[in-house]
């Protein structure tokens, strides 16, 4: 692939993230197992998909075939922000990522469609929203990625 590609994926998400809309008609979701939360539109993603027998998080669709996760999960192996973006590269067309301390954020292609993940570490939990959405959507998607990915927060866990 280009580099320029590549570049126009990182500015186009780096825009969203700093000019996206205020979140309006939003839902809410909080985990009571691991008490990650986070925020989204309700008529972006209207459809709630079942959910996963170990309680670890929701999700929700779209008919254009958009999703959104909302989850968490014990962090027993160790992982940091780099390794998770490190993982994701072996698996993914990984375009843009940044990490902190406690925080990584990794989007690019997978399996024909764009994903944008974004991770916060607090105790031994990682929590996580990830937004997957076909590429001719994009210009209706791009603009939720900062607004819904910023309002994630999660507890400590032991």
């Amino acid at each position: 692939m280009a580099k320029s590609r590549y570049s126009l994926a990182a500015a186009g998400l780096a825009a969203a993230v700093l000019c996206g809309p205020a979140l309006a008609g939003q839902v809410t979701y909080e985990n009571e197992r691991f008490g990650t939360k986070a925020s989204f539109p309700s008529e972006a993603f209207p459809q709630k998909l079942p959910a996963p027998v170990e309680g670890d998080g929701l999700a929700w669709a779209s008919p254009d075939g958009a999703q959104i996760f909302i989850y968490a999960r014990e962090n027993a192996g160790g992982e940091t922000p780099k390794s998770v973006i490190r993982a994701r590269g072996r698996t993914d067309d990984v375009t843009y990522d940044a990490s902190g301390r406690s925080w990584a954020v990794v989007s690019g292609y997978r399996d024909g469609k764009i994903f944008y993940e974004r991770y916060i570490f607090r105790g031994n939990l990682i929590h996580s929203v990830a937004i997957r959405y076909p590429k001719d959507e994009r210009a209706t998607y791009d603009k939720l990625v900062g607004p819904v990915t910023m309002t994630l927060k999660g507890r400590a866990g032991s």
